[in-house]
């Protein structure tokens, strides 16, 4: 669901994306430098043999050595070879080796050289890609196709690298060659190829679910016609579809939307009921002419064309991310999909300058200010609303959302925009990013420290939006009825996570969850619970606090490290291959030992932050 978001301290852009790009040129800079490196050792071994042939050779005048030993010595095996001037009557083996030599310093170059082209091209469509819609639309999908291509060339030529690499590294340096590295290249090599067939090929549908119902025109008579006038002012049609909802945000959107299993086709409009009960009618006016505004500029039709390139992108870099030798690939198309983003943040943000102006136009600036303000503030105090139920410690007999918030928004906002950094904040978007709250604000000509500025929440909405809307209470309840049944499962099912039960009620929860197996073996049971493990030739069960490290080898033996009482560490084994359901005691042990070191860390961090309160209360 959207909510409002503040920007986090992120790791430099150099860090997180160029130097990990970069990674894409060790393979074949290594490479050319390695494969020249061999066949100048090649080659001045030839002209050692050379010169020794034709000092021996008594057929030969001294000038005519001479003559000899120069010309070979300018000019050395490796390119006599591969030019095919002068027939040098060579081993076929040596011929192999030249060749071989000969092809992966091309390799090399020819990958390195592409990587520096596409580089240059593609770094030349992001200023371009910031001119406009249209060009961010052509300059995005050439790019992408560019580096497709490239990405598939680069996975191949990476792979037939590393294979020669790792024969011929071990053979120049040691004389010998190590079969199972070669084998380990190959898989690696295998893998970067598959990934980049598989991303390629991959098909990428795009599903947008949202929650709740279409708005029935017959009986929202209201609601439409003041779409239509709201339409008439902005320059635009009215939306084919208008979907009711509980989420914190209002949208439009041109890609195909699916409610309830059905889809809808055309322009739609999301309206948040929850919010419009929050809203003042001229503010519900200003956010509903906001959003229309994105019709008039055709900012949808471009965020539709769009989507399906960035979701073909991201498949195929989640599909690059998996794969062995592409991993280089991936992070050089990620650092170019970082670089779009700035484009398309960039434009997004321009689209909601717009919109934001053309809804003053249509109200006022008081009106857009407030709504907008309305809206983060509600985003903002849901949220906290959600954080505190689901820090709760036991299990909830009806998670009120809706009843929370509705009894503590009105205070919440009227001293929302006092708070520390409530103009940085952010309004979370299903297909946009926005401004920063300020600097909309400056952009209609408020600024957030103006008394009237401070002043918009102060009263209450009034909701008249939301009473125009035929039977709006009861879709709201029935939609705020199931999320809160989700929301307290999905509270309940966390608790076995949490909890390092110290009473009988936290035991019941967790043991609910996770309750005893037992595997039958060749040398006896073994149970795995929440809290420990008991086998058939241990004296004593072993407890998950006592447990250091489980390893499973090769050979199917789970060893144990494990602490306890006086003797300290200790270890056991377990031999998994006498059991017949091998891979399920895996599974299960996985399972059981991830939640108790959750638990572990969970209690951790609630005693640090226990602490952490206290220095500040001491303070």
């Amino acid at each position: 669901m959207s909510r409002p978001s503040v920007k986090a301290p992120t790791p430099g852009f150099a860090k997180t994306f160029v130097w990990p790009a970069l990674l894409i040129f060790a393979v074949p800079a290594a490479s050319l430098w390695f494969f020249n490196h061999v066949e100048a050792s090649f080659d001045a071994d030839a002209l050692q043999g050379i010169i020794q042939g034709v000092n021996a050779d008594d057929g030969l005048s001294p000038e005519e050595k001479t003559a000899a030993i120069q010309f070979f010595t300018e000019n050395p095996v490796s390119k006599l070879e591969a030019s095919g001037a002068v027939d040098l009557d060579l081993p076929a083996q040596l011929r192999f080796y030249y060749a071989t030599f000969r092809w992966m310093i091309r390799l090399s170059l020819w990958s390195l050289a592409a990587g520096l082209i596409v580089l240059a091209l593609v770094g030349a469509c992001i200023p371009i890609s910031m001119r406009s819609p249209p060009a961010q639309y052509l300059c995005l999908s050439a790019g992408w196709h560019v580096l497709r291509i490239y990405g598939a060339f680069q996975a191949i030529v990476t792979g037939v690298l590393l294979i020669a690499l790792s024969f011929w590294v071990t053979a120049f340096w040691f004389e010998a060659y190590f079969v199972k590295l070669i084998i380990i290249a190959g898989v690696l090599a295998l893998a970067g190829i598959g990934a980049v067939i598989a991303g390629i090929f991959k098909r990428t549908p795009i599903v947008n679910r949202v929650a709740g119902k279409p708005a029935v025109s017959a009986a929202n008579a209201p609601l439409f016609q003041r779409l239509r006038e709201i339409c008439d002012k902005v320059g635009t049609t009215p939306p084919d579809n208008v979907i009711l909802g509980i989420d914190n945000n209002f949208f439009v959107t041109e890609l195909p939307v699916t409610v309830n299993d059905q889809t809808y086709e055309g322009r739609t409009l999301f309206v948040s009921l929850s919010l419009l009960k929050q809203l003042h009618d001229e503010e519900a006016d200003a956010i509903l002419a906001h959003e229309m505004a994105h019709f008039s500029g055709n900012d949808t039709l471009y965020s539709k064309k769009i989507a399906p390139l960035l979701n073909k992108y991201a498949h195929y870099l989640g599909s690059l991310r998996q794969g062995g030798a592409a991993l280089p690939v991936f992070y050089f198309m990620n650092f170019f999909r970082a670089l779009f983003e700035l484009s398309l943040s960039r434009l997004s943000r321009e689209r909601e300058f717009r919109a934001d102006r053309i809804a003053r136009e249509a109200t006022s600036a008081p009106a857009v200010a407030g709504a907008l303000t309305r809206v983060i503030a509600y985003a903002a105090y849901r949220r906290k609303v959600e954080q505190q139920l689901f820090e709760e410690e036991v299990a909830l007999e009806e998670a009120n959302v809706a009843e929370r918030i509705e009894q503590g928004f009105p205070e919440f906002a009227a001293s929302f925009l006092a708070q520390p950094g409530a103009g940085e904040v952010e309004l979370a978007h299903p297909f946009d990013t926005h401004p920063p709250l300020a600097q909309r604000l400056e952009a209609i000509g408020l600024r957030l420290e103006m008394p009237e500025t401070r002043s918009l929440l102060a009263l209450a909405g009034n909701g008249r939006w939301f009473e125009r809307i035929a039977d709006a209470a009861e879709l709201e309840r029935a939609q705020w009825d199931e999320f809160e049944e989700q929301f307290r499962n999905y509270h309940e099912q966390s608790l076995p996570y949490r909890y390092l039960p110290a009473t009988e009620e936290e035991r019941a929860v967790v043991v609910r969850h996770f309750p005893a197996v037992t595997f039958a073996g060749k040398e006896g049971a073994l149970t795995i619970d929440f809290e420990k493990l008991s086998f058939a030739k241990w004296s004593e069960p072993l407890l998950f606090a006592e447990v250091r490290q489980f390893q499973l080898t090769d050979g199917g033996e789970l060893q144990i490290s494990f602490a306890r009482g006086e003797k300290g560490k200790q270890k056991t084994a377990i031999k998994l291959k006498k059991f017949p359901n091998q891979q399920e005691i895996v599974d299960a042990l996985n399972r059981y030992w991830g939640r108790y070191q959750s638990a572990v860390a969970y209690r951790r961090q609630l005693a640090e932050g226990a602490a952490n309160e206290a220095v500040k209360s001491d303070a």
